[in-house]
C-alpha cells in the first residue's frame, strides 16, 4: 500500500533544508528579488504617471511638456519589460539549478533506502516523487515565488499610492480585506487536500500502468484486456475527478 504524502510537520526545518540547495544559487536568487521590487515598483509608477498625465494634459488640454511624458512613460514600461525578463530568467535558472540538485539528492537517496521501504510502496508512487513532486516543486520556483512577492509589494505600493490620494476611499476599500483573507484561507485549505489527492491518484495510475506494460504477457495470456482497460479508466476517472477539483480550487 502506498502511503499518503504527507504535510511537513516542521516547516521551518523544510525551509532550511530547501535552502541547503538553494544558497549556491543566492546571488541570482537575490538579484530576481531585487527585479521584482524594481518591476513591482515601475508597474505602480507607469497607471500613476498616466493619471498625472490625463489630469494636466488632457482635462486642462496643456501642451507643453507633454511630448517628454510620453518619452517617461515609454522608458518606464521598457525598464518594466526588462526587469520582469531578468526576473524570470534568474528565477528560473535559480529553479531548474535547484530542482537539478534536490532530483540527483533524491535519486542518491532512493539508493541507500532498504529493501523493506520499497515493498511497502508502489513503484508508481516513488516515479510519482522523483518527476511530478520535483516538476511542482520546479514550477514554484519559476513562477510561484516571483507573484507572491511580486503582489505583495504591488499590494503595499498600491496602499500607499491610494492613500496618497484619498484616506477615506482607501479605508473604504480596505474593509474588504479580512473578507478576502477568509476566502483565501478557505481556498488554501481545500487546494491543498485536493492536491495529495491528484497525487496520490498519479501514483496509483503510474503503478498500476508500470505494472500491465511489464507483465503485458501475463495479461494476454490470461485475456485480462478488457479487465485492464476498465481499471485504468477507472484510475484515470479519479485523477481526472482530483485534477479539475485542485485546479477548480
Amino acid at each position: 500500500m502506498g502511503a499518503s504524502p504527507q504535510r511537513a510537520k516542521n516547516s521551518v526545518g523544510t525551509l532550511r533544508r530547501l535552502w541547503a540547495f538553494i544558497a549556491p544559487q543566492k546571488r541570482k536568487l537575490f538579484a530576481a528579488m531585487a527585479m521584482v521590487v524594481v518591476s513591482s515598483a515601475l508597474a505602480l509608477a507607469g497607471p500613476y504617471v498616466i493619471g498625472w498625465t490625463v489630469d494636466v494634459y488632457i482635462v486642462e488640454r496643456r501642451t507643453d511638456g507633454f511630448l517628454a511624458t510620453l518619452v517617461l512613460l515609454l522608458a518606464i514600461y521598457m525598464a518594466l519589460g526588462a526587469a520582469t525578463f531578468l526576473q524570470n530568467y534568474w528565477m528560473i535558472d535559480v529553479g531548474q539549478r535547484t530542482v537539478h540538485a534536490i532530483r540527483e539528492r533524491l535519486f542518491r537517496h532512493f539508493h541507500e533506502l532498504p529493501i523493506s521501504f520499497f515493498d511497502r510502496r508502489q513503484q508508481g508512487e516513488l516515479m510519482s516523487r522523483i518527476t511530478n513532486d520535483i516538476d511542482n516543486m520546479s514550477q514554484t520556483f519559476n513562477s510561484t515565488v516571483v507573484q507572491v512577492v511580486s503582489s505583495t509589494l504591488t499590494l503595499m505600493g498600491a496602499i500607499v499610492v491610494m492613500l496618497s490620494q484619498s484616506v477615506v476611499l482607501t479605508i473604504v476599500t480596505l474593509v474588504v480585506v479580512p473578507l478576502m483573507y477568509v476566502g483565501m484561507r478557505w481556498i488554501t485549505n481545500r487546494t491543498r487536500v485536493r492536491f495529495r489527492e491528484q497525487q496520490r491518484a498519479l501514483g496509483e495510475m503510474n503503478g498500476f500502468i508500470e505494472e500491465v506494460i511489464s507483465g503485458q504477457k501475463v495479461v494476454k495470456l490470461f485475456s485480462q484486456e478488457e479487465r485492464m482497460e476498465s481499471e485504468l479508466a477507472r484510475k484515470n476517472a479519479e485523477l481526472i475527478f482530483g485534477g479539475v477539483f485542485y485546479d477548480g480550487t
